[in-house]
């Protein structure tokens, strides 16, 4: 695979669905969204130390032009609501990524997962959330992680799930990057809000390019073409760039467990995304939701969310 340049930076946050306070996986902040809940360290070895302000870098971002392709996995794995063993063979046979973002990760399933992806892999996991964590699985033979933290300050009242930053350099060209992965609150429309905007300030201040992916809860109809008011707000100035898949297909399946009819009750819908930022707004971008055989309806197995990939190149 070709090398590649980029700053991946994961933000995470609680769960979502179709409508600006229906939730399309558990109303107000139950279950996944983890609201109103202090959130407790990860048992994980490689689970990272939370930093509200991060470390200045030596180094700039280069004005330069460098070859590069980045193939990248997003996927919500629907921790409590699939079995770990599954998704790890799922990921197993997803094919070859340089990284692989994912959320709502159990802390005792992350190393199963990692292992999952290969045995070139090193992996961070974040510490805010409850039950689940956020999760960064990268190539160590094409990336060195320079520095990593959790956007602490995004984190609401620290009862959500904080953005998880990993900050690259790659090995051959020694080109800087950052990567961001999503996770908002699911059941609370004011604070999904509130999260969007601040998520924006903070790529306003950043210089380094920035790929942002994850379950952003936007719950954008594909009918009418619109999101929630979070989603209008994170898109209303510019700063980042939504890289729409080639293909609008539902990366989500909700089926009121109260009144279960095997339908989709929000067809038409998305709730995962990805975005660029500064200097990778400029690069050509490629997003497709991956479907699979079987995928929807899940089952208890298997994760109510599709993954989708991110293909990233520039020249």
């Amino acid at each position: 695979m070709k090398r590649f340049l980029f700053i991946v930076a994961a933000v995470a946050f609680a769960g979502g669905c179709q409508g600006e306070d229906v939730a399309k996986q558990a109303p107000d902040d139950t279950a996944s969204a983890n609201a109103n809940v202090d959130p407790t360290p990860a048992s994980d070895s490689d689970a990272l130390k939370s930093e509200s302000t991060p470390a200045p870098v030596a180094t700039s971002p280069t004005d330069a032009v460098v070859d590069f392709s980045l193939r990248l996995l997003s996927w919500n794995v629907e921790s409590g609501g699939s079995e770990p063993e599954v998704i790890a063979r799922e990921l197993a046979e997803m094919g070859d990524y340089d990284v692989v973002a994912l959320t709502e990760v159990l802390p005792g399933a992350s190393e199963l997962f990692r292992d999952a992806v290969g045995e070139q892999f090193e992996s961070i996991t974040g510490r805010s959330g409850r039950d689940d964590r956020m999760m960064l699985i990268y190539n160590r033979n094409t990336l060195e992680l320079v520095r990593k933290f959790e956007i602490e300050k995004i984190n609401f009242k620290q009862r959500y799930r904080s953005p998880l930053v990993a900050h690259f350099r790659d090995k051959l060209t020694g080109s800087e990057i950052l990567v961001v992965v999503n996770h908002l609150a699911r059941g609370k429309a004011k604070v999904r809000q509130t999260q969007a905007k601040q998520l924006v300030e903070w790529a306003r201040q950043e210089t380094f390019p920035i790929i942002a992916v994850g379950d952003y809860n936007f719950d954008y109809v594909f009918e009418t073409r619109k999101g929630n008011e979070a989603f209008r707000l994170f898109m209303k100035d510019n700063v980042f760039k939504w890289i729409e898949p080639v293909e609008l297909i539902d990366t989500n399946w909700y089926d009121n467990p109260q009144d279960p009819d095997g339908k989709d009750d929000y067809p038409g819908s998305m709730l995962d995304f990805a975005f660029v930022a500064n200097a990778a707004a400029q690069w050509h971008s490629s997003c497709k939701v991956i479907v699979r055989e079987g995928d929807f309806p899940d089952t208890d197995k298997t994760s109510d969310h599709r993954p989708f990939e991110l293909i990233v190149s520039a020249r």
